[in-house]
């Protein structure tokens, strides 16, 4: 038995003229590759390629609890990069207990 599991996709204005039609099969991608690495849904960065196309989106749970991807267009490149919501907060805590909010480091995949 498959039962849908609604989300929310927000693309950015890029993103949505890029893909234009097929858009909802790569909002179902990106769900897939959330999924797929097993490590929560609650994602800062990650990419993933669509045709020729790199995107990246970010994930996070929504007040009702809905999940919320934000869609843009990506960088070439750096296809597989995965950055958690709770990594990227803590790179954030040591970059400014350092003095040195402007320059946070992001930890390597």
């Amino acid at each position: 038995m498959r039962i849908a599991l609604p989300f929310f996709v927000r693309p950015t204005p890029a993103a949505r003229s890029l893909l234009g039609a097929a858009l909802p099969a790569v909002a179902v991608l990106a769900v897939r590759a959330l999924l797929r690495h097993r490590k929560g849904l609650e994602v800062a960065h990650q990419q993933i390629r669509f045709r020729k196309h790199d995107l990246v989106f970010s994930s996070r749970i929504g007040r009702e609890g809905d999940l919320i991807l934000d869609l843009d267009v990506g960088a070439p490149g750096l296809e597989g990069r995965l950055v958690l919501e709770h990594e990227l907060q803590r790179a954030e805590r040591e970059a400014r207990a350092k003095g040195r909010p402007e320059r946070v480091r992001l930890p390597r995949r």
